[in-house]
């Protein structure tokens, strides 16, 4: 059985692209057998997911989901939608250090990371860039965040883009949209492991 790392850990989450993404997956082959590991947290920075092993820790939580789920089959690649709250302005939100300049850096680490710890070198990553926003003001830095996105050279990565699609909020998208989300998450998957 395949099991893949996806990003969602987050109790309040509501819907996300992982069954989408299964679903479409699916579409290329149904014989696969998908798992999804929820590993990822609503309102988290960049810098929270940086290597930390403690079990208290995103990337520590996350490395041990994987694990525990290992002996039922092989992780096959790690889906990451994230970005948002590296763009806050930092008056606004002071509580918290953002990287909005560093985030290509800090995102190419976690990924090296992941796949050391998981020994995995050439682990499938696709990625979501962050799409639009109406909380301009307050979200100073997402252009910045977006650029920094688009610089992400690594291989076996590929992104996704979500700028044309809807929102229910500032920054959250509507249902419809994370389900299109999914779906762009397999059509890069599926182009990563066809190579």
């Amino acid at each position: 059985m395949d099991k893949l790392i996806t990003s969602v850990e987050d109790k309040s989450a509501g819907v996300g692209p992982g069954m989408a993404f299964a679903t479409e997956l699916l579409k290329y082959d149904p014989e696969l057998i998908v798992g999804l590991i929820p590993c990822a947290k609503w309102d988290t920075t960049i810098q929270q997911w940086q290597k930390d092993l403690s079990e208290d820790t995103l990337y520590g939580s996350c490395l041990k989901r994987a694990y525990a789920a290992s002996p039922m089959g092989e992780i096959k690649g790690i889906l990451f939608f994230q970005g948002e709250s590296d763009a806050f302005n930092p008056q606004a939100d002071p509580s918290r250090t953002h990287f909005p300049n560093q985030w290509a850096d800090k995102f190419i680490t976690l990924v090296k990371d992941f796949r050391q710890d998981l020994g995995k070198p050439e682990l499938p990553v696709v990625f979501a860039q962050i799409g639009t926003t109406t909380f301009k003001k307050k979200l100073s830095n997402w252009e910045t965040v977006k650029a920094q996105q688009e610089t992400v050279q690594l291989p076996a990565t590929e992104m996704i883009t979500t700028d044309d699609l809807a929102l229910q909020d500032q920054v959250h998208f509507t249902t419809e949209s994370y389900l299109i989300i999914g779906k762009r998450f397999a059509r890069k998957f599926w182009k990563l492991t066809q190579r």
